[in-house]
C-alpha cells in the first residue's frame, strides 16, 4: 500500500475512533428504542412510529447529520393476561467528514413485559442487528492533484482503496421498569441496556480493525400529573462507552388545552444540559396520536470557539396507533 494511502486510511481510521461512541440524541426520551430494546411495546397503544433527525455543527468544515427511525408493537397472545410481548425494528444511519464516512444499522429488536403488581412492570429485552461503516474516497485530494501552480480535482492519483465499507453484526440487551399511576397521566421509566455485547469489529484494511466499544445506557423519565391540565416532565440518561461520558438531565412543563375521549391537545416546553457540552432547549405538541419535539443545542465546550455556540437542531416524531378491540380482549396488554 502507498505511504500516502495508509496516511489517508489511518487519518479516516482516527476519525473513526474518535467517532466510536453511538449516535446520540437530545431528545432521547422521544426516540425510545434507540434507548433500549427492552422500551419495545411500553406505550399506550398498538403500533408505534418513531423518527428523529438531528445535524450538528453545521457551522463547521465537517457537520454531522444523523437520522433514526423505528417501529415496535404490541403481540396479543390468548390466555397472557399478565404479561405482553413486543416487537420492533430500529434503523439508524450518521454521517459526517470530508470522506463521508457513515455508519449504517439495522436492528430487530424483541421484549417481553410482565407484570409484577398493579402499578409496576418489568421488560426484557433483545437486539440483533447488523451495520455497516463506509467512507467515499472520490472526496478525498491528494498532493498528486496539484500541478505546481493550482489544484486540479481532476488530475489523476497513485492511491488505490481496495475496501471502502465494513460490515458487521451486533447484539444488545436492556431491562426496564415501569411505574404506572392508576387513572392519572403520571409514570415513570428506568432501566439500563447495554449494546455492542460481542464486541463487533469494524475492519477497512486487514492490518487495521476498530471494535466497537460496549456502551451502557442509563436513564430516568417520566411525567408526574401536577393539575387536571398540566404534567410536569423530567428526564435523565448517562451513556458511558470506554473512556467517554455523556450525562443529560432536563426538566418541562406540558398543558393540555383539549384532553378528552375523542381528542387530545397539549403543547410543552423545557430544558435541559448535556453536562460539560450543551444546553438543550425543546418544544412539543401532542395533537391525538401524534407527538412532535423540536430541540435546539447551544454548545458550552471549549469546541464552542470552532461552532460558535451553535450545537443544532433536532427533529423528533412519533405516530400511535390504537385498535379498536371486541370486549371481552379489549385489553390486550396490561401497559397503560
Amino acid at each position: 500500500m502507498p505511504v500516502k494511502t495508509l496516511l489517508a486510511v489511518l487519518f479516516i481510521l482516527s476519525g473513526l475512533k474518535l467517532l466510536a461512541q453511538d449516535q446520540h440524541f437530545s431528545q432521547f426520551y422521544n426516540h425510545p428504542l434507540h434507548l433500549s430494546p427492552a422500551l419495545a411495546g411500553v406505550f399506550s397503544g398498538d403500533q408505534r412510529f418513531s423518527g428523529a433527525w438531528r445535524s450538528q455543527w453545521a457551522s463547521v468544515p465537517v457537520p454531522y447529520l444523523t437520522f433514526s427511525g423505528a417501529y415496535d408493537q404490541k403481540i396479543p397472545l390468548p390466555g397472557l393476561k399478565n404479561g405482553c410481548l413486543a416487537a420492533g425494528m430500529l434503523f439508524n444511519y450518521d454521517r459526517a467528514g470530508d470522506a463521508g464516512l457513515n455508519w449504517l444499522q439495522v436492528g430487530l429488536n424483541t421484549a417481553y413485559t410482565q407484570r409484577l403488581a398493579e402499578a409496576l412492570f418489568l421488560t426484557a429485552g433483545v437486539e440483533a442487528a447488523v451495520g455497516q461503516r463506509a467512507f467515499d474516497p472520490q472526496q478525498l485530494y491528494f498532493d498528486e492533484q496539484f500541478n505546481g501552480d493550482i489544484f486540479d480535482p481532476s488530475l489523476p492519483t497513485q492511491e488505490t482503496f481496495l475496501q471502502t465499507a465494513a460490515g458487521y453484526t451486533d447484539l444488545s440487551a436492556g431491562l426496564n421498569l415501569l411505574v404506572q399511576a392508576p387513572q392519572q397521566r403520571s409514570f415513570a421509566l428506568i432501566g439500563a441496556a447495554y449494546r455492542h455485547l460481542n464486541r463487533p469489529t469494524v475492519r477497512f484494511y486487514q492490518q487495521s480493525a476498530l471494535s466497537l466499544r460496549a456502551l451502557t445506557n442509563i436513564y430516568l423519565s417520566g411525567t408526574v400529573q401536577t393539575s387536571e391540565k398540566i404534567d410536569a416532565t423530567f428526564a435523565l440518561a448517562a451513556r458511558l462507552q470506554g473512556p467517554y461520558r455523556e450525562i443529560v438531565s432536563g426538566a418541562g412543563i406540558r398543558y393540555y388545552l383539549k384532553n378528552n375521549d375523542l381528542h387530545s391537545i397539549a403543547v410543552g416546553a423545557g430544558a435541559s444540559y448535556r453536562w460539560g457540552d450543551a444546553l438543550v432547549s425543546y418544544v412539543e405538541l401532542w395533537k391525538d396520536n401524534w407527538r412532535l419535539g423540536i430541540s435546539y443545542d447551544i454548545n458550552t465546550s471549549p469546541f464552542r470557539v470552532a461552532t460558535q455556540r451553535n450545537g443544532g437542531p433536532e427533529v423528533t416524531l412519533q405516530y400511535f396507533i390504537h385498535k379498536v378491540k371486541a370486549p371481552e380482549t379489549f385489553k390486550i396488554c396490561p401497559i397503560f
